[in-house]
């Protein structure tokens, strides 16, 4: 059974500079203001969606018996993309936010998805309030690269790896600073800024190293999100204003077939994301 540290930890959220802008307020507004506004539209997020839903099947099989975290539910709260509410278990499946704002819109969503066996907390992954070996899979897509100085990445998967039981697993995916989507996006910054902070990220090979160095081992790295769907949200609003299904059904499956690159000896170039599957090994 899972068990919660309820002390008072667990509501100690790590401070970083006073202008550090991932703290809960800071996210509790960016929900206000994003309400209903989300940076991707309905077909696009789904994309992304069956995309993390394939990954985490691949890497995770069955999750019916087991104990999941996922590390934010800004998706859950707001968008298409989320996926938390696609899993199921007979155990807890458990969703978690710095932001109390953005948890509340979370569950919310969930009960009205017949999710309500889901739970949902407000806290820091930097203060995980759960006991030592108590969950076992960590789901954390797009949490890490969020943080001012690369050190808290390394706090944060140092966090993860003492929650998760020996032989636990953790899904991991951060912004992909060697692909073309992020070279993208600090141009565009110069035009319009992101809707929210974005944080300091690494590549595949430092994501692997820092893994290591926390005490996990690696079994598998790629890179996903190939179609470059987080720059086709706003031209993809103004296609489906056509109302035309035929030009929706061509862009859906060039963004599904461009994710073959996955495959591909460029994956690192045109994925979005880096992802790692690693496990906690156990005790010797």
């Amino acid at each position: 059974m899972l068990v919660v540290d309820m002390s008072a930890e667990r509501y100690r959220a790590f401070q970083e500079p006073s202008n550090a802008p991932h703290l809960s307020a800071y996210w509790d507004n960016i929900s206000r203001q994003i309400q209903g506004h989300y940076y991707h539209n309905t077909l696009i997020g789904h994309i992304k969606r069956d995309i993390h839903l394939k990954l985490i099947t691949r890497w995770c099989g069955n999750l019916e018996n087991k104990i999941v975290l996922k590390t934010d539910l800004f998706e859950e709260a707001h968008g298409p993309d989320q996926f938390l509410f696609e899993i199921r278990s007979e155990k807890n499946i458990i969703g978690m936010d710095i932001s109390s704002v953005i948890a509340r819109k979370a569950q919310q969503n969930a009960y009205s998805l017949s999710c309500s066996s889901h739970k949902f907390l407000t806290c820091d992954v930097l203060k995980l309030p759960f006991t030592n070996n108590s969950l076992d899979v960590v789901i954390s897509n797009s949490t890490l690269d969020h943080f001012s100085e690369m050190i808290s990445i390394t706090r944060a998967l140092s966090e993860i790896f003492r929650v998760l039981k020996p032989g636990g697993t953790l899904i991991l995916t951060l912004d992909n600073k060697n692909s073309i989507s992020y070279f993208i996006s600090l141009a565009k910054k110069i035009f319009r800024p992101d809707p929210f902070y974005i944080g300091k990220t690494c590549s595949a090979s430092e994501l692997h190293r820092m893994l290591q160095d926390v005490g996990f081992i690696v079994n598998d790295m790629t890179a996903v999100v190939h179609g470059m769907e987080n720059h086709t949200s706003a031209m993809m609003e103004i296609i489906q204003k056509l109302n035309n299904p035929l030009i929706n059904r061509i862009i859906c499956h060039f963004l599904i077939y461009m994710e073959r690159l996955e495959f591909a000896k460029t994956k690192y170039l045109t994925g979005a994301f880096i992802a790692a599957k690693a496990f906690k090994p156990q005790p010797i």
